[in-house]
């Protein structure tokens, strides 16, 4: 009987994706020759960039972490927002009571972009087979 069954995935298995690194240029970071490079639109790049390259070498501002799952996403990247928001929350500094806020707001986006990845990832498994 399907009265008590939930429709919602498991969503603790779900692994993140790698976090996209942006390489160096002579203008700063870019997302050229990257997965997000045909997905982000241009005027979005610099800053998808700039963000991910902070994310990806651990600095300390919760804001650049926040921002990049915003940012991320709003474009439809729900992978590389999860992967960001994994990457904060198992940063040393997310335990500090000033990132508190930023934690709590990252931890409870961090379940929805979770169930919202492990249903995409099932609807994909479906389609395949």
């Amino acid at each position: 009987m399907g009265l008590f069954t939930s429709r919602q995935p498991v969503t603790d298995d779900v692994p993140p994706l790698p976090l996209v690194v942006p390489r160096s240029s002579v203008d700063g970071w870019t997302l050229a020759e990257t997965a997000l490079a045909a997905r982000v639109p241009r005027e979005d790049q610099r800053e998808v960039a700039t963000l991910l390259h902070g994310v990806s070498i651990g600095v300390d501002t919760p804001y650049t972490y926040e921002r990049a799952v915003d940012l991320l996403e709003e474009l439809g990247e729900e992978e590389q927002a999860l992967s960001a928001c994994e990457a904060w929350l198992a940063h040393p500094a997310a335990d500090r009571p000033t990132s508190a806020s930023t934690t709590r707001l990252l931890t409870k986006r961090r379940a929805r972009l979770r169930a919202k990845v492990a249903e995409t990832r099932l609807q994909a498994r479906q389609r395949a087979g």
